[in-house]
């Protein structure tokens, strides 16, 4: 007589032991947040947040009641701050290396006043010509605002494409303007820039102006590197740089950005 069949039955449940293979242990997240804590140095018992003055960089123990200075702990936090802030390269941006050199391409901006007058100022340099024209006057002024725009369409059109480009090396930065727009080519000796900084326009407060202090015979001058439309470009422009000829940055009264 044939046994009867038996059904295999699994001890647990298949979904049971996927179960057990997909939990992950529970991870804990590091903070990537620096902080400082302030211990006094006379009885070192940790200082309240309400018996520090970070603007005077003084703390006074709650304890012991001693008065203290704290500017080596708030310099060494702002270090750190400073060191863990990484600008990442923004649209606009594009950065090559070649046997060492670096060579960085910005888009430029158009300014507002190239805008306007070639976008409006041809319906108004037209507009003129008609009333003129209409009522008998003379068509001077008319023409000289068609002639006038003109030349801000040109401009308008060369500056939708137009390119900068800053080449470093160990020996030289060099600036280059395509098309040029009345910009010339301009070489610093590498050695010679001591520090990048940043600015607002003068002519556009939506735009920004990243300059260099370079060291000569005379002294130091303030020479114009390259003019970006964000704060973004700008400090990834000033960062890269700076990094590659090894330049610490530091605070340029000049700086307005």
């Amino acid at each position: 007589m044939k046994e009867p069949i038996k059904q295999y039955k699994p001890k647990e449940p298949v979904s049971d032991i996927f179960r057990e293979k997909l939990k992950l242990p529970d991870l804990k997240k590091e903070s990537k947040k620096i902080f400082k804590q302030v211990n006094c140095p006379s009885c070192s018992q940790p200082v309240g947040v309400d018996h520090i003055n970070l603007d005077k960089s003084l703390a006074k123990c709650g304890a012991c009641h001693v008065i203290f200075s704290i500017e080596e702990e708030v310099a060494d936090l702002k270090i750190k701050e400073k060191i863990k802030e990484e600008f990442f390269r923004p649209e606009g941006v594009d950065l090559f290396f070649y046997k060492g050199d670096m060579e960085i391409t910005v888009k430029q901006p158009v300014h507002w006043i190239d805008s306007f007058g070639g976008i409006l100022l041809p319906f108004i340099a037209g507009f003129s010509f008609f009333i003129c024209y209409d009522k008998g006057y003379s068509l001077f002024v008319p023409t000289i605002l068609v002639a006038i725009s003109l030349f801000f369409i040109y401009r308008l059109i060369t500056y939708l494409k137009a390119k900068t480009f800053i080449d470093v090396n160990d020996q030289y930065l060099k600036i280059r303007h395509r098309p040029s727009n009345y910009k010339k080519d301009k070489t610093f000796a590498a050695e010679d820039i001591d520090q990048i900084y940043l600015k607002h326009s003068s002519v556009n407060s939506g735009y920004f102006i990243l300059n260099m202090i370079v060291n000569g015979p005379g002294g130091q001058t303030h020479q114009e590197l390259v003019s970006v439309s964000t704060i973004s470009k700008a400090k990834y422009l000033e960062q890269e740089i700076e990094k590659y000829l090894g330049i610490e940055d530091r605070k340029v009264p000049e700086a307005t950005a």
